[in-house]
């Protein structure tokens, strides 16, 4: 881990700062249920102040997108309680997406109901349909005069803000967008208390002694004042201003991360406890050949992040963006890469940039915060920094060594 920890020092340096700080957590849960921590390297300080409190375990960081695979296990957990189905249309919780319709990819752009009804398989694995507002097919759409679904006015804000319509029929493609909202909301109506974030307090949070997790970060004292401060690359010269707002949604300690991901690899888990939905979160779940993997194949930038954005280390005179983002050889070949119920998921060997070997599981998060759990060598790691916009490359640069690092010391086993 000395190549990570010698770049990190170096970009977290008062006279460099191309970061502001990060910290990286490698857990592992090969003989103790609970996990034991193999490593934590932390270099930084909370803010841009020159005497705010360093970095340790105990800083909180928000998730973003990285925290979706608690909300998955969630919804798993109403499947294990018999409230939801795991291959049953979903509507009768969340009817509003009947009146979602689906539209070609190209022109002429018409609206027609889909096929199948979606499932909470497709919530999952984002095979739904469900896309986001800049989907070229949905811009395409309006362009050519399309209508959009319109809700209620009383309709929840969830409903409002992400009625889109589908891009492909529920099971046959695959599109990063706006599945998980409406997999919270159906956590919402199928749990018995009514709501999304009590029941992630009660049943994931209380559970793990995650004391630390809330999406009120703003609201929680203990929380706020530990946080690493938010901080956005000015465009001109590349130097860290404060972006506070951007501190929202789930946001918990590095500690906390910690244990939500030894969880998955306990030996009997505590968040669920039937086998086959452990195995979802694990497992490929799109065959060779089907839509799914061809659209999360071709949208490289998807994983860039976990795969190694630009020319770094084995990129050297190499095309960036084709080599690192998914091809692994002077050949071309594709990356192999799947999806599970949880992320990212490692088909080849080895990723070559990041070091994580077949069977690994990852994904990230908004401000370039990234983890990766391998089943079969027990281990878990965690990086985090908080720096806006997404995919930074510098950023990336320290996630990848980090990653590398850990998988080679810790997970050649």
């Amino acid at each position: 881990m000395e190549d990570f920890e010698a770049q990190l020092a170096r970009a977290a340096a008062p006279d460099t700062r191309d970061v502001l700080g990060a910290i990286g957590l490698v857990d592992q849960t090969l003989t103790t249920p609970t996990g034991t921590t193999l490593y934590h390297h932390a270099c930084g300080r909370q803010s841009l102040d020159a005497d705010a409190p360093p970095l340790d375990a105990d800083s909180t960081v928000s998730l973003g997108s990285a925290g979706k695979f608690l909300t998955h296990i969630a919804a798993l957990q109403l499947v294990e309680h018999g409230l939801v189905g795991l291959d049953d249309p979903v509507s009768t919780l969340l009817p509003e997406l009947d009146a979602l319709p689906l539209i070609s990819r190209s022109s002429p752009f018409a609206a027609r109901p889909p096929a199948t009804k979606i499932t909470l398989r497709h919530l999952l694995t984002h095979t739904s349909g469900l896309s986001t507002h800049d989907d070229p097919a949905v811009q395409s759409y309006l362009a050519a005069g399309g209508a959009m679904p319109t809700p209620a006015p009383d309709a929840h804000p969830i409903v409002r803000a992400t009625s889109l319509p589908l891009t492909f029929n529920p099971g046959t493609g695959f599109a990063y967008g706006h599945s998980i909202h409406w997999a919270q909301l159906l956590v919402a109506r199928a749990a018995p208390s009514g709501n999304f974030i009590r029941h992630m307090q009660t049943h994931v949070f209380d559970v793990l002694n995650m004391r630390t997790a809330t999406f009120g970060p703003r609201d929680r004292e203990d929380v706020w004042h530990r946080r690493l401060r938010m901080v956005e690359r000015a465009a001109a010269d590349g130097s860290l201003v404060e972006a506070d707002d951007a501190t929202q949604g789930l946001t918990c300690s590095v500690r906390d991360v910690g244990a939500a991901l030894a969880d998955l690899l306990a030996p009997a888990p505590r968040l669920l406890s039937r086998r086959d939905l452990v195995d979802l979160l694990f497992e490929p779940q799109f065959a060779a050949g089907s839509g799914a993997l061809r659209d999360l194949r071709g949208e490289k930038d998807n994983y860039a992040f976990c795969a190694g954005r630009d020319n770094y280390a084995f990129c050297a005179g190499r095309d960036d963006y084709a080599f690192c983002a998914g091809r692994m050889g002077d050949g071309g070949e594709e990356l192999g890469v799947n999806w599970s119920a949880a992320g990212l998921v490692v088909e080849d060997d080895v990723l070559r940039l990041s070091g994580m070997p077949r069977g690994t599981v990852a994904w990230e998060g908004m401000p370039n915060v990234m983890w990766a759990v391998n089943r079969e060598k027990g281990v878990a790691a965690f990086f985090a920094t908080q720096l806006v916009p997404n995919g930074d490359e510098r950023a990336n640069r320290l996630a990848v060594a980090f990653m590398r690092g850990a998988w080679g010391t810790f997970g050649s086993s």
